[in-house]
C-alpha cells in the first residue's frame, strides 16, 4: 500500500531532545540483539545486572537475522551516554540513520538524521537507491544550539534552544533554490511572515495565509521539528481520513485542511485537484463525504 501524507510533506522527525534514541530501540523492538546484554535503565542512568552498578563500557545492537547488520552503537560512562552516537539507516529493521556526540548523556554540536523521503515502505530497491532526507541540528549543552538544516526544504537557526532570526522553507520542489516561505523569529516567538510563489520564471508576492491554503507545508515542517507543539499535532491525528487518487492509490489527508483547500480553489462543480503525483475527482460526492468527516 503506498501512503501519503499529502499535507505533511515529512514524515515526523525521530530526533527529538528528549529521547534516549537507544533505550527507544530497545523497548520498540525487543527482537534485536544487545550486547552486553544485562543493561537496564534506572533514575536515567544505564545498569548492569552484573554488578548492579552505572554501566561503563561500549554497546552495539545488531539485527535478528543472524547479527549480521549493526543498528546501533556508543559509548556508556558512568551510566551515561558519552562519546559518539551511531545508529545505522536501515530499511529492514525501520530504523532512521543518526550520528552525533554525546557529552555525559548531553547532545553536543551537529547531529545528523537520514530517513527515507517518504513513509517506511517494504522495497526490492537496494538501500543506498532509496529517496532519502536529511536533517541537521546544533546543539550546545543538550540544547538546540546553532544552525537547522532539513535537507533543501529548510534552513533556520536556534538560540539556546530557541529559534531565532530567518528561517527559509522551499516548498516548491521545481525551484529548490527559491525560498517560498521566510520567518522571523526573536525568542521562539513568530515576528514577521513573507511569503511567494514561483509561476513560469516569475515570483509573485502572496498573502501568507492564502499560501497556507494553496501550498501547505512550512507549518507542518515546524510541528515535526519542534516538540513544543506535539498537542496540536496529536489534535490534528484525529482528523485524519484515507482517500483513494484516481489510480487507486491510498493517500491520508488532513480533512478541514484538503475541504477549505477545494472549496477555496475548485468552486467548479466538477474538476481535478493534483498534488505532488497524485490526482482527485473534486465533485459533490467528495464534498460529502470530508463533511462528513469533519470534527464536531
Amino acid at each position: 500500500m503506498n501512503r501519503l501524507l499529502l499535507l505533511l510533506i515529512f514524515i515526523s522527525i525521530s530526533l527529538g531532545d528528549q529521547v534516549d534514541e537507544l533505550e527507544e530501540l530497545i523497548l520498540n523492538q525487543p527482537e534485536l540483539t544487545i550486547y552486553p546484554k544485562k543493561l537496564y535503565k534506572n533514575d536515567g542512568l544505564w545498569m548492569s545486572t552484573s554488578t548492579d552498578a552505572p554501566f561503563t563500557g561500549r554497546v552495539e545492537i545488531y539485527s535478528k537475522e543472524e547479527n549480521k547488520n549493526k543498528i546501533l552503537e556508543c559509548t556508556i560512562v558512568r551510566g551515561l551516554k558519552h562519546g559518539v552516537f551511531i545508529q545505522y539507516f536501515n530499511q529492514s529493521e525501520e530504523s532512521s540513520g543518526i550520528i552525533g556526540l554525546y557529552m555525559d548523556d548531553k547532545k553536543e554540536g551537529g547531529w545528523i538524521t537520514t530517513e527515507p523521503l517518504e513513509d517506511w515502505i517494504k522495497t526490492p530497491l537496494p538501500e543506498f537507491s532509496i529517496p532519502r532526507k536529511v536533517t541537521y541540528i546544533s546543539y550546545r549543552d543538550g540544547k538546540r544550539d546553532g544552525s537547522v538544516r532539513i535537507s533543501d526544504r529548510l534552513i533556520g537557526q536556534y538560540y539556546n534552544g530557541q529559534k531565532t532570526g530567518k528561517w527559509l522553507f522551499f516548498n516548491d520542489l521545481s525551484n529548490k533554490s527559491l525560498w517560498t516561505v521566510k520567518h522571523r523569529y526573536d525568542k521562539d516567538n513568530l515576528i514577521e511572515s513573507e511569503c511567494r510563489e514561483h509561476i513560469n520564471g516569475s515570483v509573485f508576492t502572496i498573502d501568507c495565509s492564502e499560501y497556507q491554503l494553496k501550498y501547505p507545508g512550512s507549518k507542518d515542517i515546524l510541528r515535526q521539528l519542534d516538540p513544543n507543539i506535539k498537542d496540536q499535532l496529536e489534535q490534528e491525528e484525529l482528523n485524519r481520513f484515507i482517500l483513494q487518487d484516481i489510480n487507486g492509490l491510498d493517500v491520508e489527508i488532513i480533512v478541514d485542511d484538503f475541504l477549505k483547500h477545494i472549496n477555496h480553489y475548485h468552486t467548479r462543480k466538477i474538476s481535478i485537484h493534483k498534488e505532488r503525483g497524485y490526482s482527485f475527482n473534486v465533485n459533490d460526492s467528495l464534498r460529502r463525504l470530508l463533511i462528513k468527516n469533519l470534527k464536531d
